[in-house]
């Protein structure tokens, strides 16, 4: 693998409370890795930042050479984010919202796709259906059909597995394997430290505002002891 994503001196503060003094690190090309912490630690806050949502205070970054942070959002075009709850208009029906966002990126829309990726997601028949009316599992199953109508280099995902069931979070992890296979890159945080250690190849623990240990192939047991030293 090949060193393609790094970002150094990431600071972020509010209301004068530092919250990021300083991250850095570096994402390998087709590599799955999980930033993890305490709540509040700031991983959110990080994961918007990269994506272009938030600005830093300080600190660089390059994407496959490509400078972040910068006015050329050109930068962003190789990422896509995954928050929480995914950014749709409640109005619009799922087909609706999902042609906005490839039409925003510059894309072609392909109807094949859409309804292949429905027919994967469990949605196929819900499409022309407002959002609005959607449980927060379909949001997500949304989101995920939306990443898979655009083309990216470096996925962001904010608690991915949260709102889904089990169905959903097997999706999701076969999913990630395939977007492996595809030497595509995932950075991601969740609170399921069993589901979160069987995804990633590599582990970030983010403390006191940087990243204080990272873990190679980690277990649960592994990233479980990590949180729990922080309190010892």
């Amino acid at each position: 693998m090949r060193t393609f994503f790094t970002v150094q001196d990431i600071a972020k503060s509010f209301h004068l409370n530092p919250v990021l003094k300083g991250v850095s690190f570096t994402l390998e090309a087709g590599e799955t890795v999980l930033l993890f912490g305490r709540n509040g630690c700031g991983k959110t806050t990080l994961l918007r930042i990269l994506a272009g949502i938030m600005r830093p205070e300080a600190g660089t970054g390059q994407l496959n050479g490509q400078s972040l942070f910068t006015t050329d959002s050109r930068w962003r075009k190789g990422m896509v984010y995954l928050g929480h709850r995914p950014a749709l208009y409640p109005a619009f029906t799922a087909r609706e919202n999902l042609k906005l966002s490839v039409r925003l990126r510059r894309q072609p829309w392909d109807e094949g796709m859409f309804q292949s990726l429905l027919k994967r997601y469990g949605l196929a028949g819900r499409e022309d259906e407002p959002v609005r009316v959607y449980s927060e599992g379909m949001l997500q199953r949304l989101g995920l059909i939306r990443l898979g109508m655009v083309p990216w280099q470096l996925a962001l995902l904010d608690e991915p597995s949260s709102a889904l069931d089990v169905d959903g979070a097997q999706l999701l992890s076969e999913t990630l394997k395939h977007w492996r296979s595809l030497t595509r890159t995932v950075f991601l945080t969740s609170h399921n430290m069993e589901w979160g250690a069987e995804q990633a190849g590599r582990a970030l623990y983010l403390a006191q505002g940087r990243i204080s240990a990272e873990l190679d192939s980690p277990t649960e047991k592994q990233l479980i002891a990590q949180l729990s030293s922080e309190t010892s």
